[in-house]
């Protein structure tokens, strides 16, 4: 059965203006979250190359040190 006072039947359409307003306005968000994404995957690029430079040198402390460690052991 049908509901006669049910929102559905009483929905218009936006005027122009309010629809060419939202156009623009998603438009403008999207061109910003491609913005956005882009200067993202640039700053994970670089986080990345510093984290490894990072594990880089403790890698090379840690190699020093357990060979000075050794050294004196013996």
């Amino acid at each position: 059965m049908h509901n006669r006072g049910s929102a559905d039947d009483h929905r218009q359409a936006l005027p122009p203006a309010a629809t060419n307003c939202l156009r623009r306005c998603s438009s403008a968000d999207h061109t910003r979250g491609e913005t956005l994404r882009a200067r993202s995957q640039g700053e994970h690029s670089r986080n990345q190359k510093r984290r490894t430079r990072r594990l880089r040198v403790l890698s090379a402390r840690v190699t020093a040190r357990a060979r000075d460690l050794a050294w004196e052991a013996r």
